[in-house]
């Protein structure tokens, strides 16, 4: 079984740090989302070498770009903006977060702080129309990423499903896969065709990812609830012996 081949010492080198563990949700009523999905071309063994050996790759090697708009939360309201790489955790397909961008100071110390979200302030916004869905993200003009999709087509939100996330953070328990799981309770939802106008990779912090594909672009409105930290997996090794229980 093939397994990541980054090296854990420098990916911890600016991972984030998580103060305590999540132990309750935060709940975003009301919001917006987009997914949009891209193959990516590596050169050599790229495929594993964005992933810590706690991880698996998938094949063809995919990256996900997420938002969420969330017009009210405890924090207030925020525009997050997300890069993964598709992977698995053990057998389940998750996403290993890259990086992301946040438009809310308050929101973003909060996620970090108990999520593990390796967050950049930056202009962060998402617009759904009648004719797509777009976001994007710019630091001091500098355009981070665009994309989105066209010729949306109604959909049920029951067609959905966003995998949950893993977050390497310094932890309570030390350097740990943080699994980050969001419930999502679906309203209007559209698929179309993905779009994707630029992205600035090295500013995520993994240069490595070269989209080279289309997949899918969905987005919805959605009640979005981030739920408390249960488990973590230490980065070193398969889930399947590495994960612990929180709390």
């Amino acid at each position: 079984m093939l397994t990541g081949t980054a090296d854990v010492d420098a990916l911890a080198a600016d991972a984030p740090t998580l103060s305590a563990f999540a132990t309750e949700a935060l709940v975003c009523p009301g919001a917006e989302v987009l997914q949009v999905v891209w193959e990516i071309w590596g050169d050599g063994d790229a495929r594993e070498a964005v992933l810590p050996p706690g991880l698996h790759p998938v094949a063809p090697p995919t990256l996900t770009w997420s938002w969420l708009r969330a017009p009210e939360s405890v924090a207030g309201p925020f525009t997050l903006a997300q890069t993964r790489v598709v992977c698995r955790s053990g057998v389940r397909g998750r996403g290993f977060h890259v990086a992301g961008f946040i438009n809310n100071p308050d929101a973003g110390r909060l996620l970090t702080s108990q999520w593990g979200f390796r967050l950049t302030l930056a202009d962060v916004s998402l617009e759904r129309l009648y004719h797509g869905t777009r976001g994007r993200v710019s630091v001091g003009g500098e355009v981070m990423l665009d994309c989105g999709l066209t010729l949306p087509q109604p959909i049920s939100g029951a067609d959905l499903q966003y995998t949950d996330t893993m977050h390497l953070a310094h932890t309570p328990l030390g350097l740990r896969l943080v699994q980050v799981e969001s419930d999502f309770s679906f309203g209007p939802a559209e698929r179309g065709r993905p779009t994707l106008a630029a992205f600035a990779a090295i500013h995520w912090g993994q240069p490595r990812l070269r989209p080279s594909y289309p997949v899918s672009a969905s987005s919805a409105v959605a009640d979005v609830t981030v739920m408390p930290v249960r488990f973590v997996c230490r980065p070193d090794t398969s889930a399947f012996v590495g994960t612990e229980r929180v709390g």
